[in-house]
C-alpha cells in the first residue's frame, strides 16, 4: 500500500512499549467513533485493533519511560469519555517483530 522506512525506536529514544487492553462503556455509537478517532490522532499510538472477546481494543503505545506512558494515560487515554477500563502490560523484549507478510503461505494455498 505504501513504503516505509523501519526506524530503531530504541536508538530514536522511543524505549517503552506498552499493549493497552481497552474496554468501552456500552454508550452511543457516537462513542465508538469519537474513541476511533483519539486514537488515529494519538501519536503515541502505533496500532489500534478493535477485538471480540472481553477487552474492545488492543492497543500498541510507544513513548520515551514509564513516566512518559504515566502522562500518556493520565492526560489522555483516560480522558476519552468512552473508556471504562484499561490494562496496560509492558513489553519486555522482542521475541519477533516484522512487517513482512507470509507470501509463501499464498502460493502454497492457491496450488493446493
Amino acid at each position: 500500500r505504501r513504503r516505509v522506512a523501519l526506524l530503531d525506536r530504541q536508538r530514536l529514544g522511543l524505549g517503552v512499549m506498552v499493549f493497552v487492553h481497552v474496554k468501552l462503556s456500552r454508550g452511543p455509537r457516537r462513542s465508538l467513533e469519537q474513541f476511533e478517532a483519539a486514537m488515529r490522532s494519538l501519536p503515541e499510538v502505533l496500532e489500534c485493533h478493535m477485538l471480540m472477546g472481553e477487552v474492545d481494543f488492543l492497543v500498541k503505545v510507544v513513548t520515551r519511560d514509564v513516566a512518559s506512558y504515566e502522562t500518556f494515560l493520565r492526560e489522555k487515554l483516560a480522558r476519552i469519555p468512552a473508556v471504562r477500563d484499561v490494562r496496560s502490560s509492558m513489553a519486555l523484549t522482542p521475541v519477533k517483530e516484522g512487517t513482512e507478510l507470509p507470501l509463501s503461505l499464498i502460493a502454497k494455498g492457491a496450488a493446493a
